[in-house]
């Protein structure tokens, strides 16, 4: 699914407006302050803070410095397709977790989550056990058993 943002402000000049203001405030430092040890005006700092504007590489590297946050710091994890800390998922994981983020709606996320966990919990093995015992129970043909099966997985 692509990256889209649209114009600022949006969910992610938000989500890092936030995360900016934190690192601000962690460290003591007022708009203003932060301002000038970035080369910027306040107005700046505010709109940064607000989400109202998208903030380049090098603002992002003062912003680090200052704020003595590594850049990944800046970039919110609930909003990005992958984190640095997932590198030993499968592809398959991966895959299901960025289509997850792209979910718009808590319910429809709940919803998700819900038939993830009832997938987790189905063992074909219970299945085809349960099947073996049909099996026996019947005395039917291994090849008439192979029959039924196959034809009860189709319906």
């Amino acid at each position: 699914m692509p990256f889209k943002t649209g114009k600022p402000p949006n969910k992610y000049t938000m989500a890092m407006g936030e995360l900016i203001r934190k690192a601000r405030e962690d460290s003591g430092l007022t708009q203003e302050q932060l301002a000038e040890k970035i080369y910027r005006k306040k107005l700046a700092v505010s709109e940064m803070e607000n989400g109202k504007v998208e903030i380049n590489a090098w603002v992002l590297l003062y912003l680090s410095n200052t704020l003595e946050k590594p850049i990944s710091y800046f970039f919110p994890k609930r909003l990005l397709a992958f984190d640095p800390d997932l590198d030993k998922l499968s592809e398959m994981e991966k895959d299901l977790l960025n289509n997850f983020r792209f979910i718009e709606y808590e319910e429809l996320k709940r919803v998700a989550i819900e038939q993830i966990k009832a997938l987790s919990t189905y063992s074909p093995y219970n299945h085809i056990e349960e099947s073996f015992d049909l099996f026996e129970e019947n005395k039917l043909s291994r090849e008439e058993y192979i029959k039924r099966f196959i034809k009860k997985r189709k319906s």
